[in-house]
């Protein structure tokens, strides 16, 4: 199921009151409260910095990840986040702009990774982690839409692992099969609601119904992801635009 696929699309609603709290809690003075927020941070973007890494500057798999952990060394210790101003930019330009800053003088924060430096909730190898993906010509690509891809393909993830867990732990398994059976089918060509009720033992109006009420959770899903880095909701509705942007 691509990011950009509008049945998921709509405005989003009200801007919720637990308003930016990942980035809240990484400018926290707080030092546990702060390091819980660069857990989640460090999690939320370490595959879009990443991917920008290793196609902005042609670095290897393995030169890429060792810049990716120096940077997020760099940000928790440094005093960058302090001085965000969220109504200059949104969480995401401004972190791209922190990145482009660091490579210019990186090699402190490489030497201090590579003493053992690092920040160690931060596993760069461990299985699944994404990091062994290989882009296609690193040096051709753009890194803004390596950064944006790798940054949606997140948040989606996300969603649909708590949609998921809900329709399963609710008791209501089916639901998320048929989404699973009509989105992410390898044959999308030739799904239709008649062929998914078919598979599942189920009518072509259950499929619709379910499809839709999963759509909805997805939506709502998204737009708590979003919320946690925007700080208002201006830049909530700016980002929500940014996600379903093709």
């Amino acid at each position: 199921m691509k990011t950009g696929d509008t049945s998921l699309g709509g405005p989003p609603q009200a801007f919720p009151e637990t308003v930016w709290d990942v980035v809240a809690q990484a400018r926290n003075p707080s030092a546990e409260v702060r390091r819980t927020g660069f857990e989640e941070l460090t999690r939320r973007y370490w595959k879009p910095i990443y991917q920008f890494v290793r196609a902005a500057w042609a670095k290897s798999n393995e030169d890429a990840k060792d810049l990716a952990q120096a940077f997020f060394l760099w940000l928790m210790e440094g005093n960058a986040l302090d001085r965000y101003v969220p109504e200059r930019a949104a969480f995401r330009t401004y972190l791209k702009a922190l990145l482009r800053n660091f490579y210019l003088t990186k090699e402190q924060a490489l030497h201090r990774l590579k003493r053992g430096g690092g920040i160690h909730f931060l596993n760069l190898d461990e299985e699944g982690s994404g990091f062994d993906a290989v882009l296609p010509s690193p040096s051709e690509s753009d890194p803004e839409k390596a950064f944006e891809r790798a940054w949606r393909d997140h948040l989606l993830s996300e969603a649909l692992s708590r949609v998921r867990e809900r329709s399963l732990t609710g008791n209501q398994p089916v639901k998320f099969r048929v989404f699973e059976e009509y989105y992410l089918s390898p044959d999308p060509d030739r799904t239709t609601y008649s062929s998914v009720a078919e598979r599942l033992g189920i009518k072509p109006s259950d499929v619709l119904h379910y499809l839709s009420g999963i759509r909805q959770e997805l939506r709502t899903e998204i737009r708590r992801e979003l919320s946690k880095t925007a700080s208002n909701s201006e830049e909530l509705e700016e980002e929500w635009n940014v996600f379903f942007r093709e």
